[in-house]
């Protein structure tokens, strides 16, 4: 098992603190920018026995076999620049950075180690269920990435950066997108939201089992305007503007997706 640092005290370094030491990793140091936040996260693990301490000292941050930097996207560089042991193995856990952003603030033996879901100190989750995209400089830093996830009992995939922005994009039409969608069905359906939880679970599901093309279906798909038209219809209240622009938004790209060859 290893000796943790973790960068940060928000959502995912929260979470992943939890999940190592739950693991058998030791988490020595809760470093951020807020001590009070730091805190939070170090109170959190002592409920398990920890010894972790925290603060917002850089320079106390002691060596360990893996210092994780979760912080936001447009901190890491800052953050990095103040770590006073620039040979320990280094990782960030955003989908969108390089690892480049480590090695140009000066760290020799860097990496990732980023968790592709959303995580969220509020909800816990299984994180058996949760993929880890990993990078590394060095045969050691894979050894080391591989050995936690294994501990972790979650599955992986050896990835470059521009690979991880691929899932990292995709992602946000998994999630973000989504949930902006359902944020207009749950306007459209209101007080009743609940009934479409089904559905949305199936189309989900049969989604990634027989993939999306073969999964679509709907009056856009079978070129139905007479459907379509009612659904307008629904849409033309002042308070629907929005719903109504998005609706006939993705209705085109749909029917054009799939009505080109007829």
């Amino acid at each position: 098992m290893y000796s943790i640092n973790i960068i940060g005290a928000g959502n995912v370094a929260y979470r992943m603190a939890l999940f190592l030491q739950a693991a058998g990793h030791s988490v020595e140091c809760v470093c951020a920018r807020s001590l009070e936040k730091a805190e939070k996260v170090v109170r959190a693990l002592k409920r398990g026995r920890s010894n972790a301490f925290a603060t917002d000292d850089f320079s106390s941050i002691p060596i360990s076999d893996i210092t994780i930097i979760a912080v936001s996207d447009n901190a890491i560089k800052s953050v990095a620049l103040q770590l006073p042991h620039k040979d320990a193995f280094t990782v960030h856990t955003s989908g969108a950075t390089p690892m480049s952003v480590l090695s140009d603030a000066g760290l020799t033996n860097c990496g990732i180690f980023y968790p592709l879901m959303t995580l969220s100190m509020n909800k816990d989750i299984d994180i058996r269920l949760v993929p880890f995209l990993l990078e590394y400089s060095s045969d050691n830093g894979k050894e080391i990435l591989v050995d936690i996830v294994n501990s972790l009992k979650a599955e992986y995939k050896i990835c470059d950066s521009y690979k991880r922005l691929q899932f990292h994009t995709a992602a946000i039409f998994t999630t973000n997108f989504i949930n902006y969608s359902l944020s207009l069905a749950y306007d459209i359906s209101h007080p009743d939201f609940v009934f479409l939880l089904p559905s949305a679970i199936e189309s989900v599901r049969k989604a990634f089992l027989n993939t999306p093309a073969v999964s679509q279906t709907g009056p856009a798909k079978r070129g139905d305007t007479n459907t379509i038209n009612k659904h307008i219809e629904v849409l033309s209240d002042e308070k629907f503007a929005e719903h109504l622009e998005v609706y006939k938004f993705l209705t085109e790209k749909i029917y054009k997706k799939y009505n080109t060859d007829k």
